[in-house]
């Protein structure tokens, strides 16, 4: 007499049903075999431990991660207050653009650092007026007043906003939104790919921000 086949739905149902039946007969698991990814057969067990293991590693990488995330954001976060403890102490425009400019060459290892301005202002340091028709003409593609601009520059606009002889190909550009001075706050790298939107955007927003107060309050 032919043996009667077994409707898979079947033992699915009856397993779902019977939830501690196989932990009741423990000795069954050892002789499921499951097809492996190599070819060959393995265990229920040994396949439940394979992706236990699997997801213990994706666990431990993601946390590794996050702990790196936030041990950078730290040091971001002390390097900010420490920029911003020492601007609000300067007396006037042209000690709040030099200690922003040191502060980022020396303390966020930026291969150059500049604060630029597009209206003349008489509080303003030399060579920090740049034309805003000739600005928009040189960079306009890369920069404008509303956003963050992170990206390469070529040898003409590298040139144009940093020093030659600095080099720079990676840039974050970031706007000074002041109504009576805009500006920019420029950092280069000689690096490629060294600044992200997603990453930089938030602090830099708020050191221009803070840039854009205290302009305010030395042209008071």
């Amino acid at each position: 007499m032919p043996k009667k086949s077994i409707d898979p739905k079947e033992v699915e149902d009856f397993l779902i049903l019977n939830p501690d039946f196989l932990s009741a007969n423990s000795h069954i698991l050892n002789s499921i075999e499951i097809v492996h990814e190599t070819g060959g057969a393995v265990s229920l067990i040994q396949k439940q431990v394979e992706m236990l293991r699997k997801n213990y590693d994706s666990t431990s990488s993601n946390l590794l991660q996050l702990l790196k995330i936030a041990k950078t954001n730290e040091g971001i976060f002390e390097k900010t207050k420490s920029l911003i403890l020492e601007l609000i102490i300067c007396r006037n425009l042209n000690d709040v653009i030099l200690i922003t400019e040191k502060k980022f060459i020396e303390e966020f290892k930026a291969d150059a650092c500049k604060v630029l301005f597009f209206k003349d202002n008489t509080n303003l340091p030399k060579g920090r007026i740049l034309d805003a028709k000739a600005a928009h003409k040189m960079i306009g593609k890369k920069y404008n007043a509303g956003e963050i601009f992170c990206g390469p520059l070529n040898k003409r606009e590298s040139g144009y906003i940093f020093d030659k002889k600095d080099k720079i190909i990676d840039s974050v550009l970031v706007p000074i939104k002041n109504t009576e001075c805009p500006g920019m706050l420029a950092i280069g790298s000689r690096i490629e790919d060294t600044y992200s939107k997603e990453n930089d955007s938030l602090f830099l927003e708020f050191v221009a921000e803070t840039l854009s107060k205290l302009i305010d309050r030395n042209n008071l």
